[in-house]
């Protein structure tokens, strides 16, 4: 019998603490810790029950600002994921534009682009065009 209650003590106090350890998270620790304090404060003013009510109403407004934090979060991670959509779409248009371009147009595009230059039109009815005369030349009478 002596044994069986070692063994019973050393599942309760080592192996299903140190599990609960494992399952402990910094939020159920806080919790824990505000509502002792919340029932440590109560305890000194009204009988326990009481304190506990209370405690347990305080913790549900803890959750409700808990609730209301994730909505805000949630709404900034759905603006970030929106503003990454549309840097990526813009990255492929510009990626799609820039694969258009070939080596020999991109060339094309650094050499300087000279103007032409207007000349008169050769025509048989123009007895100037065939002697050779530019516009605008003064005319010998």
């Amino acid at each position: 019998m002596p044994l069986a209650l070692g063994d019973m003590l050393w599942d309760v106090l080592v192996v299903q603490f140190a599990a609960f350890l494992d399952r402990l998270t910094l939020r159920k620790a806080i919790e824990f810790v505000v509502i002792a304090v919340l029932v440590m404060a109560f305890v000194q003013t009204l009988p326990i029950d009481i304190a506990i009510l209370f405690a347990g109403d305080t913790l549900m407004y803890l959750e409700i600002a808990l609730a209301i934090r994730l909505a805000a979060g949630r709404d900034f991670f759905v603006a970030a994921f929106r503003l990454a959509m549309r840097l990526a779409r813009l990255a492929m248009h510009a990626l799609r534009r820039a694969h258009g371009y070939t080596i020999s147009r991109i060339s094309r595009r650094r050499e300087p682009q000279t103007r032409p230059r207007l000349t008169p039109s050769r025509g048989s009815d123009d007895p100037e065009a065939d002697a050779g005369i530019a516009w605008g030349a003064p005319a010998l009478a």
